[in-house]
């Protein structure tokens, strides 16, 4: 089950490429109701880990977000976490090169996940 969700003033755009391994989250992330904005997200990767590609790589392109997407940012990349026994796993955290904070978040959950391969990764804009 492939996840395509077009990108708001407070959501961020996301995908899913079952086939490609590949997970994108791009943007602000200050929903409402993060759970509810995220579960499809969710449910498709609880599916996929049945049968994951040999490479599964998320990019994380956050300009923003808030507190209640942190948790769901560190429930998604835990999601991953539990895969790594039958797909590689790694997590691209871009932030532009300007932004001490969102660099500082990345490198936050990069500890916090010290056993993923977990890049981050200054870009000039996005």
């Amino acid at each position: 089950m492939s996840v395509k969700i077009e990108a708001s003033v407070k959501t961020p755009e996301i995908s899913m490429d079952e086939s490609g391994g590949l997970i994108s989250i791009k943007g602000i992330s200050i929903p409402e109701d993060p759970h509810e904005f995220y579960s499809p997200l969710m449910r498709a990767l609880a599916d996929y880990s049945n049968a994951p590609a040999a490479k599964t790589a998320l990019n994380l392109h956050l300009e923003y977000f808030n507190t209640s997407s942190t948790l769901i940012i560190r429930n998604l990349i835990k999601q991953l976490q539990d895969m790594q026994e039958k797909t590689q796993v790694v997590i691209n955290w871009f932030f532009e090169s300007d932004d001490e904070d969102m660099k500082e978040a990345g490198e936050e959950f990069k500890l916090l996940f010290g056993d993923v391969e977990f890049h981050v990764t200054a870009v000039d804009a996005f």
